[in-house]
């Protein structure tokens, strides 16, 4: 068939446009959206959204969609928005493989190494295992304030429900699950703060929720893992289920049948969702105050790491077979009483103290009141605040009450210490410093993790 020169041409140019395109693309940047997508459509929970995102993100990035000039902590931040964009899935977190390659010896794993190195380093990998899975039985959750406020109310914050066995000189002085509960045993109320909670493994939260079932070995929820590979060139998937308990030497009979706040927020997510949910079904009188939180409710065995990426995968559903196999993934949870993140404990203090029988007021009682970073030079570096607040892709930095806070990816919020000029300290970092331009205007931050990771985000 003879067509005109003028469509042959219009033709060959959009046939050959994304790969002329794709050769201006970093190979780099290339290579890890391809062997990530590979990942998740072995690995993501949906498989049909797994395919959406592998076209979608090879696509976007051959077609030159992605900002050429993105440094590498911005560009996996924006791959990262696409994933939970298709997904609706906010498990999904991707980092460049530099975050964690200088202190993760696993990154070893896959590569050919020498029998020797195998033979010397494989004892050590398998004490290390050991010793990681001993400690991750402990439940010296990452814990807050543990209080008894004035009217015998008790709080507690309980900010992740992750062993901290990595975190060992942080946490010397780990406070035990019974420990607490004993402490709480003899108030009138308590109010629990999910508000910061980011999650952790499931299995934690179900040892703490056991505290306020009535009965030992309650129902908790059901897991599903996934994976998927190929026989003989079909595509098979393999799902392995799994149901998970409450404590089956544990009930409520520290806690009994009290007044119970939990306190939740838009930054309340994963395990802390759950506990809230599994709260709700297996105690009494729980009252959940706040807002919204956005839906974690898939799951994963870990991270996964490759030479250009490290990255979460959600490859475990998470769902409740006693309530018609609902899930939290995209649902959240609803408060019984909304009001703001920052007048939610408040609320819930007026509520818990109108029910308390105690009459006198007293002193406010503590079994751990965490250390905090001392603002020793603020006054004089508090007037340059402003130039800092702004969005930074993955961090957002607002001036709320005279006071400097910085939001990590949705979830994670820090107040920011000044410690110098556009030097910051900040809880769980090393640093977070801020860089100018020529004209003095705040350009970029960067924060250093506690591991060494420096990472940096250009101001939008």
């Amino acid at each position: 068939m003879n067509l005109p020169s003028s469509i042959k041409y219009s033709l060959i140019i959009a046939f050959f446009s994304p790969l002329v395109l794709f050769g201006q693309t970093d190979s780099v940047k290339y290579t890890l959206v391809n062997r990530l997508t590979e990942k998740i459509s072995r690995n993501y929970v949906d498989a049909g959204i797994a395919k959406t995102i592998k076209d979608t993100l090879q696509y976007k990035l051959v077609s030159g969609a992605y900002d050429s000039t993105l440094n590498m902590d911005e560009f996996c931040f924006e791959v990262t928005k696409d994933l939970r964009r298709l997904s609706k899935d906010n498990h999904f977190l991707i980092h460049p493989a530099h975050y964690i390659l200088p202190n993760f010896s696993g990154v070893q794993f896959h590569k050919n190494l020498s029998r020797k190195y195998w033979k010397r380093n494989n004892r050590k990998i398998n004490r290390e295992t050991r010793r990681a899975y001993k400690d991750s039985k402990r439940d010296d959750f990452e814990l807050g304030d543990i209080k008894i406020l004035p009217g015998n109310v008790g709080y507690v914050e309980i900010k992740q429900f992750e062993s901290s066995w990595n975190k060992q000189r942080q946490n010397k002085a780990g406070i035990s699950l019974k420990s607490l509960m004993k402490f709480l045993s003899g108030t009138s109320s308590i109010i629990i703060d999910f508000r910061e909670n980011m999650g952790g493994k499931i299995e934690l939260s179900a040892k703490f929720c056991s505290y306020f079932a009535e009965v030992p070995n309650s129902y908790f929820i059901t897991t599903e893992s996934i994976f998927r590979y190929d026989s003989s060139g079909i595509t098979k998937e393999h799902k392995e289920r799994r149901k998970i308990y409450t404590d089956k030497d544990i009930d409520n009979s520290l806690i009994g049948y009290k007044k119970v706040f939990v306190l939740i927020s838009e930054r309340t997510f994963s395990a802390g969702e759950l506990a809230t949910y599994k709260m709700k079904q297996l105690g009494k009188g729980v009252v959940v105050i706040g807002k919204k939180t956005a839906g974690g409710g898939n799951g994963n065995f870990g991270l996964t790491y490759d030479d250009y990426f490290f990255a979460g995968i959600p490859c475990v559903r998470v769902f409740d077979e006693s309530n018609s196999d609902y899930t939290i993934d995209s649902n959240g949870i609803q408060p019984d009483i909304e009001t703001s993140t920052d007048s939610a404990l408040e609320l819930a203090y007026k509520l818990a103290s109108s029910d308390s029988t105690t009459t006198s007021r007293g002193d406010t009682r503590y079994l751990r009141k965490p250390n905090t970073i001392r603002d020793n030079k603020g006054s004089q570096l508090k007037r340059m605040f402003i130039d800092f607040v702004g969005d930074y892709r993955k961090i957002k930095v607002t001036h709320e009450n005279g006071e400097l806070y910085m939001t990590y990816d949705q979830n994670r919020k820090l107040v920011l210490v000044p410690e110098a000029v556009d030097f910051f300290l900040a809880a769980g970092l090393e640093f977070v410093r801020f860089k100018r331009d020529l004209s003095n205007q705040v350009v970029e931050i960067q924060l250093k993790h506690e591991d060494g990771y420096l990472e940096r985000f250009r101001k939008l």
